[in-house]
């Protein structure tokens, strides 16, 4: 009889490991009542208790899973790399810190953040098995392409910054589109590209029309192009006392080596007529590129 009894507690005993270790094998939960992986640990215990649907994207906000492959998500229920913690939060940030170890000891695709080595600063490493490399992002450079479609007068013998562009492109929002004014995001070349043309008017035989690129901080002129105009029909008697309206545009490129932070607006100096003042000549309809009056005040801004 007891060894019946001894045989009935060995088979039972065996039952429920068996049980036991296949539960456990199958998916594990720590916090929850409903894992949805083989490790699935809810740190704020906020997982729905007793419906099996998978938690809301709140609740996965703090989950943290272990799939039959050995993949782990954070904030993720299926992560399809070995760490993957693309979740809709906010605060996916990867935080790594230095080491001391040589590029060889931690093996090529090792990744540190160092700020003593050369170069000093902070920066990322990674490893090709013999030397730490710096990573580098290459920064999106400026791009801004304007073009005026609001009307904006000029007076004579007086330099004036050209305001309120329309934007067509601004790459790395550096261009106030308002003032004119763009804001130099890093030092490096710049090449600025100009194209000005003004209503048709009698202007002033050997007259000019020059384009200032202007540092707003320093209040000097970077750099200058110039145009004359002459044999203008003006009523004279060389005219043959005939009048006839001209119209003065142009185009200017210049290229600049600029600092971060430099503040440069484009200006336009005439001595056309000699009082009142000249507009630009702009499109009446913005919507309407066929227009006749479209395209001619345009400002382009590269970064090399």
């Amino acid at each position: 009889m007891k060894n019946k009894c001894q045989g009935i507690y060995t088979m039972l005993m065996i039952s429920a490991l068996y049980y036991s270790t296949g539960f456990a094998y199958a998916q594990t939960g720590i916090g929850t009542r409903n894992p949805k992986a083989a490790l699935h640990i809810d740190g704020a215990k906020d997982n729905d208790a007793t419906a099996p649907a998978a938690p809301t994207t709140a609740q996965l906000a703090n989950d943290v899973v272990v799939t039959n492959a050995g993949f782990v998500g954070v904030g993720v229920l299926a992560p399809t790399v070995k760490l993957d913690m693309r979740s809709s939060g906010t605060e996916n940030a990867l935080g790594l810190d230095t080491t001391t170890m040589t590029a060889s000891a931690a093996a090529a695709g090792a990744v540190r953040y160092d700020v003593t080595n050369i170069p000093t600063g902070a920066k990322l490493q990674v490893s090709d098995g013999a030397v730490w490399n710096k990573i580098y992002v290459a920064p999106q450079k400026a791009v801004v392409v304007a073009r005026k479609i609001s009307g904006q007068s000029i007076a004579p013998n007086t330099a004036t910054n050209i305001i309120n562009w329309y934007e067509v492109r601004d790459m790395s929002n550096s261009f106030d589109f308002n003032s004119g004014e763009f804001l130099v995001p890093r030092n490096g070349t710049y090449t600025f590209l100009l194209t000005f043309n003004f209503n048709g008017t009698t202007i002033i035989d050997g007259s000019r029309v020059e384009s200032q690129f202007y540092n707003v901080g320093t209040s000097t002129v970077l750099a200058s192009v110039y145009k004359t105009f002459g044999q203008s029909m003006t009523g004279v008697s060389d005219d043959a006392n005939q009048t006839r309206s001209t119209q003065a545009g142009g185009s200017s490129t210049v290229t600049l080596t600029l600092t971060a932070g430099t503040r440069v607006v484009v200006r336009l100096f005439h001595t056309l007529i000699s009082s009142g003042t000249l507009s630009l000549r702009v499109t009446s309809n913005s919507l309407d590129p066929a227009n006749p009056n479209d395209g001619f005040n345009n400002l382009t801004i590269i970064e090399h």
